[in-house]
């Protein structure tokens, strides 16, 4: 058997490109929630809502942005507690991929792989769209128990 093995590099705005592509497909998964399940449907009482998971994901943009930029890690999301509706939500999400797309630029190139300093097994990029994904992943499911046909994955 041959192993094969490649070098895959990504530019800075190719990774960012990747990660605006599952954004436009998580808030489409958003939208395909009804308004009253978005933040109070959960399969069982040990699970957070969608509308919760996709709150922590908005949340972790703005902090890790300040990170990469400065290199000094503030280990504090971002506060939603008045996000209560997916209009809100919707809202929420569009001012983080703004945010995101603006400050991008400004990220140091050799700063896009930094770890996480508290982790130092997470790349702080990819755990973010990792964990994007994990969270819609999740939405998915919970949208087939509702009854409703998620987004196609593959169209980003």
């Amino acid at each position: 058997m041959t192993t094969m093995t490649s070098t895959v590099s990504l530019s800075q705005q190719a990774l960012l490109d990747y990660w605006l592509g599952h954004r436009v497909l998580t808030r489409r998964t958003i939208e395909a929630f009804p308004d009253e399940a978005l933040f109070s449907f959960k399969p069982t009482s040990t699970l957070r809502s969608f509308g919760e998971m996709m709150l922590e994901v908005v949340g972790m943009i703005e902090p890790t942005l300040a990170y990469l930029r400065s290199g000094e890690w503030t280990p504090t999301m971002e506060r939603f507690e008045d996000v209560r509706s997916k209009t809100a939500l919707l809202a929420a999400w569009d001012e983080a991929t703004r945010r995101l797309m603006d400050e991008w630029t400004s990220v140091p190139s050799e700063r896009v792989w930094a770890v996480v300093p508290p982790l130092p097994h997470l790349v702080a990029v990819p755990y973010l769209i990792d964990n994007e994904v994990h969270h819609r992943a999740q939405g998915f499911v919970y949208l087939r128990l509702l009854e409703i046909e998620p987004p196609a994955f593959y169209e980003r």
